[in-house]
């Protein structure tokens, strides 16, 4: 069997003492930027002026092989195309255009562009607020003040330390794994937003850092936030697309957990959510237990990337292996088969 890319979708490990383990989850987002930089300039994706402005000097510009950024290509458009419906109409599956407010709270945003690529100019967002480490926040922030195509959608902006405010940004540094428990950080969250309109958590990438009950009690807090609330999740499935909720990792699987172990990243939360099915019933169970005698409507979903693919129109599919000629098509298909797409919405019904 082949070996398994890395989480990041792969760069070779550094030699040296060995990073925290906020250090090591940090290192992954900067692999993610130059993935998608590479994606972007090989053609797989539209080109992004935004991603370049923070990327780190010194940080190495690697190519990535066919196989990794056929991965961020997949990732990017699903999670692009999710977040475009969002905004347009206020739901992940909505077909009529709205002129209500909507909100967006990233988690663990990282370097993510998504507020310029797609946000800024839409005339219904009420605010975009991303959350990540403080250390993170910080090099972000240094970035948005250096280089006025980050800064001028902004309209005025407030700092702090560890924060940037604008007129419908915001970024703000907290620990995750903590921040149901920090009251002070969360009211400052929540004087951005307002419970009346549609928000949307997303979570890219995120939460197979994250033990599981820590995740849940910070999803539960924010699903507590309004009533009309939506998820979505891109992150590992170690146990592909077996059909139960309950799952051991896949030998594939396994040897992902094992060159991410050498990283310094142990992932507990991709050790105990492990199906694409699972994470569906997980957060179906969080939604309705916010207010579980309170009528709601639910809808849900979840896939692997691999049926991404094999959906796309086959032009498009041809055209994606033909960039960097693709010639691993099985192996291919077994990464994919380990990150999964989930979503849930949640309306409360009124009586």
């Amino acid at each position: 069997m082949p070996p398994a890319p890395a989480l990041s979708l792969g760069r070779p490990v550094r030699r040296g003492a060995p990073p925290s383990s906020v250090e090591a989850v940090r290192e992954t987002d900067s692999d993610a930027l130059v993935s998608r930089m590479h994606a972007c300039e090989a053609g797989y994706l539209p080109l992004d002026e935004y991603a370049p402005l923070f990327l780190k000097p010194g940080h190495p510009h690697a190519r990535r092989p066919p196989l990794i950024s056929i991965g961020t290509y997949l990732r990017v458009q699903e999670v692009d195309r999710y977040v475009d419906t969002f905004l347009r109409t206020g739901s992940l599956t909505g077909t009529h255009p709205t002129q209500e407010r909507v909100q967006i709270v990233s988690l663990g945003a990282g370097s993510d562009t998504r507020f310029w690529r797609m946000a800024a100019r839409t005339p219904t967002l009420h605010r975009y607020v991303e959350l990540d480490f403080p250390e993170s926040v910080q090099s972000k922030m240094a970035s948005i003040q250096h280089h006025a195509a980050l800064s001028a959608p902004l309209g005025e902006v407030h700092t702090t330390p560890h924060s940037l405010t604008g007129d419908t940004y915001g970024l703000l540094g907290t620990d995750l794994r903590k921040l149901a428990q920090q009251p002070s950080e969360w009211a400052i969250i929540a004087e951005l937003l307002n419970p009346a309109y549609p928000t949307l958590l997303l979570c890219e990438c995120v939460l197979a850092y994250m033990d599981k009950e820590a995740a849940d009690v910070l999803l539960t807090q924010c699903m507590q936030y309004g009533p009309r609330m939506s998820v979505l999740c891109y992150d590992m499935c170690i146990a592909g697309d077996a059909p139960h909720t309950e799952a051991s990792p896949t030998r594939f699987g396994q040897v992902m957990l094992q060159n991410l172990r050498v990283r310094h990243l142990a992932l507990p939360g991709a050790r105990t959510c492990t199906t694409p099915n699972a994470y569906q019933a997980r957060f179906e169970a969080l939604a309705r237990a916010t207010e579980p005698s309170v009528p709601m409507r639910l809808t849900q979903g979840a896939y692997t990337l691999c049926a991404s693919w094999r959906a796309l129109p086959s032009a498009e599919r041809e055209r994606i292996t033909r960039l960097e000629r693709l010639d691993e098509v099985e192996e291919l298909e077994m990464l994919l088969g380990h990150y999964c797409m989930a979503w849930v919405e949640r309306s409360f019904m009124v009586q």
